[in-house]
């Protein structure tokens, strides 16, 4: 799987499991109405990984997490999250939700 972040309808992919040779997958839904305060919360977590120069330290990696779960109205959880993302791909996911965020309502015509 390539993308768990959808960047069009904001929702997120999780694998929940392996059928052998397949991964069995979860869609999540981006919420229909997001509080602005995720907007700020969005500008300093994207703060921090650019003085970190996008090195992610534990800490941070946790305040993110924790950030999309909520973002996501607890639709999963910490461990659902971590777990359903490659572990090449999160951190690049992590940060397409940040982003996604921060651009607000994508899915309008201009």
């Amino acid at each position: 799987m390539n993308n768990y972040y959808d960047e069009k309808s904001k929702s997120l992919t999780l694998v929940t499991g392996l059928k052998g040779e397949e991964l069995e997958t979860e869609t999540y839904q981006y919420p229909f109405f997001v509080k602005g305060i995720y907007t700020k919360k969005a500008i300093d977590l994207g703060a921090e990984l650019e003085e970190n120069k996008f090195t992610v330290p534990g800490d941070l990696f946790d305040r993110i997490t924790s950030f999309i779960v909520e973002l996501y109205n607890k639709q999963f959880s910490h461990e659902k999250l971590i777990d359903g993302i490659d572990s090449r791909k999160i951190i690049e996911t992590y940060i397409s939700v940040l982003m996604g965020v921060l651009q607000g309502d994508t899915s309008k015509k201009e």
